[in-house]
């Protein structure tokens, strides 16, 4: 049974609310509530400004809820007539609309509340999201060098220029950035990263033995990659400037071709300390090394899909290499290519809905792209060498 003595505390309280309901009508303003066009969720901090019939002009910011006002006691404030309104926020395409404001203010009275305001509500639409380029690596001006290009292959463009081998590019989870790794200095492999145009170009890793397969954490701070700096190819993660280089596998066998999932919790790769290679996942950290695959053939080359699922990999199972694909605990290995050719290194477009490959089924290797489900297989360049190690 409900407390009485409560009652006189919860009825005080509504003249207070109403008092304030009733100030803010009675102030007189234009309000409304900008949304998102697709979702009906509020924007916070949109920008909405006016231009009136008589030339004033005014602005104000939505607050977290997606409300914004104008207080016409403040001044200048939208006069009655035709508005030109400008509604913009980050991500959204800035809606230019006009309106009729039109207020009764003649005739208000508290029985005629809303002679002292008007409601002007828009919707944004999300600003459409532009392709995501393939950056890859080809051979076809005399050395392997680092390519971007266009996701329908449109664009070829060259983002390094040197005579040694510039190899397995890794967009950054920005893409501001590239990682590869090149034997520039002095024919060991190192690890080095440059802005998404070519510029900037800087070198993480110096050390003698071979440090390559780089690949980016999806928040951005970190670079694993793999070494045998310690007599055999291990798994190390560095900081993204390079420092704090640290092995996260010891085993007697091969440990390479690190892949972070999405979530950033874990790490696919490649290993043969089983005799021949598998695709394992362990922790970020290195614990937990499981092993996903256990087939006759080598397994390699593991990409997790945008929304951390499934797995594509490389096998060669059925005498010549293919495209699989498994769920994250290694479940469900399904053949998406079945060809005469090589069909190796996939890699998922960002909305998952397509995978990139590099295949030679065309006598040469080049890169090829196929729905998610190994569908509608297009080829994307088309050159007398080698064009591979797509990452999209």
């Amino acid at each position: 049974m409900p407390n009485g003595r409560n009652h006189p505390h919860c009825l005080s309280v509504i003249p207070i609310v109403l008092s304030v309901a009733l100030a803010f009508l009675l102030s007189g303003c234009l309000w409304g509530v900008v949304r998102d066009a697709d979702t009906g969720d509020p924007i916070g901090g949109a920008t909405v400004s006016y231009t009136d019939a008589n030339g004033n002009t005014d602005s104000t910011t939505t607050t977290a809820n997606g409300l914004y006002s104008f207080d016409q006691a403040a001044g200048p404030y939208p006069a009655p007539g035709a508005a030109s309104f400008e509604v913009s926020a980050p991500g959204y395409e800035t809606l230019t609309n006009a309106r009729l404001v039109a207020y009764n203010d003649s005739n208000g009275s508290l029985a005629n509340l809303s002679s002292f305001w008007e409601v002007q509500s828009f919707q944004l639409q999300p600003t459409a999201a532009e392709p995501a380029k393939i950056v890859f690596s080809s051979n076809r001006d005399g050395s392997y060098e680092i390519y971007v290009m266009e996701a329908d292959g449109d664009d070829q463009t060259r983002l390094t220029n040197n005579p040694a081998m510039d190899d397995w590019p890794d967009w950054s989870p920005d893409r501001s950035q590239i990682a590869f790794h090149t034997n520039r200095d002095a024919g060991n492999f190192e690890v080095y990263v440059m802005d998404a145009d070519g510029g900037g170009l800087t070198r993480l890793t110096t050390h003698p033995a071979d440090d390559g397969d780089p690949a980016w954490s999806p928040d951005g701070s970190k670079i694993a990659f793999a070494s045998n700096r310690d007599g055999n190819f291990e798994i190390y993660v560095m900081n993204a400037d390079g420092t704090g280089q640290t092995r996260i596998t010891n085993s007697a066998g091969y440990d390479a071709e690190p892949a972070w999932s999405p979530d950033g919790s874990k790490i696919a790769f490649v290993s043969n300390r089983d005799g021949n290679f598998e695709v394992y996942v362990m922790n970020d950290n290195g614990s937990g090394q499981t092993n996903l695959t256990n087939s006759a053939g080598a397994d390699s080359l593991p990409c997790w899909s945008p929304d951390g699922s499934l797995i594509a990999f490389t096998t060669d199972r059925d005498a010549n290499d293919e495209i699989y694909v498994m769920d994250d605990s290694g479940n469900g290995q399904t053949n998406l290519t079945s060809d005469a050719g090589n069909d190796r290194h996939p890699t998922w477009s960002p909305d998952g809905s397509q995978i990139a490959f590099n295949s030679n089924r065309d006598g040469d290797f080049e890169i090829f792209v196929m729905d998610d489900n190994g569908s509608d297989q297009t080829k994307l360049t088309n050159n007398g060498v080698d064009d591979r190690a797509a990452n999209w």
